[in-house]
């Protein structure tokens, strides 16, 4: 678990968000994990429409 967020931070340019308090520390955590979806999200329809416009 602790390496996807490291991930999501490098690759996401997530690095910027600084969690100081245990409040910014969740939400810098549900920040992450929700933009990783979000890129999986697209990619699975992009990957839809390029299937259905061939």
């Amino acid at each position: 678990m602790e390496g996807s967020f490291g991930t999501q931070k490098e690759h996401y340019s997530l690095r910027r968000i600084k969690a100081r308090r245990k409040e910014t520390e969740i939400l810098y955590i549900f920040f992450g994990i929700h933009t990783a979806n979000v890129v999986l999200l697209a990619e699975r329809l992009m990957e839809r429409q390029e299937a259905e416009a061939a």
